[in-house]
Formats: structure tokens, sequence, C-alpha cells
């Protein structure tokens, strides 16, 4: 090979490596999956922070509303924004579930006392999952063996108010307000202590 070609060899090989061995090496961050699971949990709280927030105004706009229910989901919301403030995310956000649930009820019971609400599907079939919603929270209580004073609070207002409809009963044409918001009420009380429940386990 003449000594032209070789030198030109030499040169284009140098030009090829060169770069490589001198650029500095790139390597793709790895994501911790903690980290992510937390800004998660992190969303997650201020967004139901947020639900519970509205539907405390929506319940103490409703005339009649449970004055014991507003109460109560006044003090779980403000221990959600304690949690929130503190990093615990997780107990923030099923804390604020529940007091949306609470929240709810108080509503659902003014409505019932006043025979005025505006029917969604959930007032229908609030009768019909009742019965479901108290089998499932006291089996978890029963399971867990978790639970604290306001939860039992929750579960024994629950079962109080709840009257399951019976498929024998014949379907009436005019809708029972009172018996549908009263229903619904019980609904949101179960599901308010499942979450008080998550919220003491941590999952």
């Amino acid at each position: 090979m003449p000594r032209q070609h070789q030198s030109l060899l030499a040169a284009t090989l140098v030009a090829l490596v060169l770069p490589l061995t001198t650029a500095p090496a790139v390597t793709a961050r790895p994501r911790v999956q903690g980290s992510v699971a937390v800004e998660l949990d992190a969303e997650k709280a201020v967004r139901d922070l947020s639900k519970a927030q509205y539907e405390g105004m929506r319940a103490k706009a409703t005339p009649n509303a449970d004055g014991n229910l507003l109460s109560l989901g006044d003090r779980l919301l403000a221990a959600a924004q304690s949690l929130e403030k503190g990093g615990n995310y997780f107990k923030a956000k099923e804390t604020a579930k529940a007091a949306a649930r609470v929240y709810e009820a108080a509503r659902n019971l003014g409505e019932a006392r006043s025979g005025q609400a505006l029917l969604s599907r959930s007032y229908y079939d609030a009768p019909f999952q009742v019965e479901r919603e108290r089998s499932r929270t006291q089996a978890e209580i029963a399971y867990f063996g978790k639970e604290n004073a306001t939860v039992r609070q929750l579960f024994d207002r629950a079962q109080q108010l709840a009257q399951p409809a019976r498929l024998a009963e014949p379907v009436s044409s005019t809708p029972n307000v009172a018996t549908l918001a009263t229903n619904r009420a019980a609904v949101q009380l179960f599901k308010a202590s499942r979450h008080l429940m998550r919220a003491e386990l941590g999952f």
C-alpha cells in the first residue's frame, strides 16, 4: 500500500476513534421505584383533600344536614391535611376519602329529612347495595382486627341507618327520597369506615 494511502487510513481511524474516547459517557439515570410511588401518593392525597373540601361545602350548604357527621367530617379533613403536610401521603389520602364520604352522608341525611334530592343512580342502587357494604365492612373488621373508635362509630351509625331492600317488595313508581337518601348515607358511612381502616393498616 502506498505511504500516502497508509497515512490517510491512519488519519481516518484516528478521526473515528477519538470522539469515542473523549466524549463523556452517558448513562441513563435509574428511576427509583419508591420515589415514584411516593409522588403518586402525594398527588392522590392532594386530589382527595380537594374532593373532601368540595363535599364539605356541599354538605354545609344542604338544609338539615346531619350536624354530628359534619363535625366528624371536619375533624377527619383536618387530620388528613395534617398528615399530608407531614408527608404521610397514603394515610392522608385514605383519611381524606373517609372525610368526603362522611360529608356525603351528612348531606344525604339532610336530603332525607327534607324529602328533596337530585336523584342519581347511586341513590336508586343504595337500598340494594347497603347489605353488601355492611357485610364487607364487618368482614374486614373481623379479618384485620384493626379498628379505632371512629371506625366503630361509623359502622354502628351506618347499621342504624341501613334499610335494605327486599326483593319480594313491590317496586313503587314514586321514588321514596327519604329511603333512598338514608340508604345512600349508610353506604357512604360503611365505605368511610373501610377507608379509615386502610389508613390505620397502611395498605
